[in-house]
């Protein structure tokens, strides 16, 4: 995949200012791009404009936002700018399963939706919000890169301590999570 959803996108970068920079920075920084990439601005490159634009109004509208912006700068640190799909493939959802123990695997189950779900939102076929999709992003991270809290080669303890970041997520997004189940429903496509 090449298209630009597939990155965690560095907004600081995108607007050209430091990652410590006030809110008033941040709507400076913004209101010049925007002006800059104003699709009426670019007619020879209107397509590219306009996605340049969507952008930078997510961007504002994730560091504008003190909440969001914790949120997002935890996830910009998490991957680094790193391409998603580096780490969280079905290759590497599949294996984390086939290590769990049978006990944990009924439990795992319910991880695959939370990934369907991001997989979808990442490549554009389901909408969701920023903030939601860097927060599964980082709680399937959690789950797959071996470094976290409790390592996973430690029995049992090991997976339930990824469980329980992925379940606070879960219970955090239910209803979309609910009215991701109902539209994957209509489309007649499993999860």
């Amino acid at each position: 995949m090449t298209s630009a959803s597939d990155k965690f996108t560095n907004y600081y970068n995108l607007l050209g200012i430091d990652s410590k920079a006030d809110r008033q920075t941040v709507k400076q920084a913004y209101l010049a791009k925007i002006k800059e990439w104003h699709p009426d601005k670019n007619p020879d490159r209107t397509e590219e404009a306009e996605e340049k634009t969507k952008v930078l109004n997510q961007a504002y509208h994730i560091l504008g936002d003190p909440e969001q912006r914790k949120t997002y700068d935890r996830m910009l640190r998490y991957t680094n700018g790193k391409d998603f799909n580096k780490y969280i493939n079905d290759e590497a959802i599949r294996k984390k399963f086939d290590k769990a123990y049978p006990a944990l695997k009924a439990a795992l189950k319910r991880v695959r939706v939370l990934y369907s779900l991001f997989k979808d939102a990442v490549n554009g076929k389901y909408k969701l919000h920023p903030t939601h999709v860097a927060m599964i992003g980082g709680g399937l991270l959690y789950f797959i890169l071996p470094a976290d809290f409790i390592p996973d080669f430690i029995p049992v303890a090991g997976y339930l301590d990824d469980l329980v970041v992925l379940t606070t997520i879960m219970n955090s997004l239910s209803k979309e999570i609910g009215e991701y189940r109902i539209w994957k429903e209509k489309l007649n496509r499993p999860i």
